[in-house]
């Protein structure tokens, strides 16, 4: 490897950043993103024809299974047209890389995920960040664009803080604007809404919003993404969206699963008893100051100094309570943070071994 790039790799251990890959240990689990408990339950035991899906669909992978998941996604969802990638990570960047283009302007909240940055770097847009959450910045940048064509990029519910978007005052701002808003549902669609519809739904703003992005692989405990809009925009991609055209489509199972799991009736009460268990774990630790909703699966605790995160990441594992602190470049410098997901399936005794450790 050349020099240069063994440097960076130096660096970034001296920084004490270095990135490596760890198989989680067996414990109490506060750390997945599988909010519902999904992915330790088998969905159907049918025999399909194909282990995969030979080919992009464009090419040989497209079936009558898969289109049968996009137009029950799109039911489902309360969206006109739904289009399936291979995960959260593609489907961001097929979306911004193909429908921003020269000359348009996108404003994006500080703290979109990693996928969405790419994706608009990609394209040939112009970019602008506005300030998490602040609804007046953004309305004061609004305001000031001078393209003819403006783009706002969200997230509804956000990984690293926990906390959710004002989507309501958000999407007001946007009509008001005449901007497209795109909101990225990765971490509340199967959560929040009635049967999992998400927070758009929740806050009942989906006419105003362009595009929705929803993924499988964290409170469904499958795997796969989805863009949902209107069926002109369904269109554009499977023409424009470069991730799209150039993918080995998913394999008929995983469609089969996603269809399955949207529309069960007992996830209704998985959904209740993670509200519960999020509530029970607020109301002990009443004391910490949390940057999370109140509502949230995932709840963030930020600490300045990175040696007393570590000293409280080796206390919860003395409980055996897997967890990772959450360090620079993920986020800011000055901000590292424990990040702790709160599940349908954590025990009240489980989080009471939790809260006693947070607050030793």
């Amino acid at each position: 490897m050349n020099e240069r790039l063994l440097k960076k790799l130096l660096k970034r251990k001296e920084l004490g950043n270095f990135r490596s890959l760890h198989i989680p240990e067996a414990g109490i689990d506060f750390f997945s993103n599988d909010y519902l408990g999904l992915s330790k339950v088998a969905i159907s035991n049918a025999q399909l024809e194909y282990n995969g899906s030979t080919g992009s669909r464009l090419l040989s992978g497209n079936s009558g299974i898969a289109e049968e998941c996009e137009s029950i996604l799109a039911a489902h969802f309360n969206a006109e047209s739904a289009l399936v990638f291979g995960s959260g990570y593609v489907a961001n960047l097929g979306l911004l890389s193909a429908v921003l283009q020269r000359g348009d302007l996108v404003f994006y909240d500080q703290y979109i995920h990693a996928s969405s940055r790419d994706g608009i770097r990609l394209s040939m847009a112009d970019s602008v960040s506005f300030k998490h959450n602040d609804v007046l910045d953004l309305t004061n940048k609004l305001a000031n664009s001078r393209s003819k064509c403006n783009y706002v990029l969200i997230e509804s519910l956000y990984s690293m803080d926990g906390d959710l978007a004002p989507l309501i005052e958000i999407a007001s701002i946007c009509d008001e604007h005449d901007a497209y808003l795109i909101v990225d549902e990765a971490h509340a669609c199967g959560v929040y809404g009635s049967m999992g519809k998400g927070l758009c739904y929740q806050n009942n703003v989906l006419s105003k919003i362009f595009a929705r992005i929803i993924t499988f692989g964290k409170a469904y405990g499958s795997h796969g993404a989805a863009v949902l809009g209107a069926e002109s925009l369904k269109a554009y991609l499977v023409n424009f969206s470069r991730s799209f055209i150039y993918s080995t489509a998913l394999p008929p199972s995983n469609y089969r699963d996603i269809s399955q799991l949207v529309r069960l009736q007992e996830l209704n009460q998985l959904r209740s008893d993670l509200k519960s268990n999020v509530s029970y774990f607020r109301k002990l630790c009443d004391s910490l100051s949390f940057l999370s909703d109140t509502t949230s699966p995932i709840q963030i605790l930020e600490y300045p100094n990175a040696v007393e995160l570590e000293e409280v990441v080796s206390r919860l594992k003395d409980h055996a309570i897997y967890t990772k602190g959450i360090y620079p470049p993920t986020v800011p410098e000055g901000k590292s943070r424990l990040r702790l997901c709160i599940h349908a399936f954590n025990t009240e005794e489980e989080i009471e071994v939790l809260a006693t450790c947070l607050q030793s």
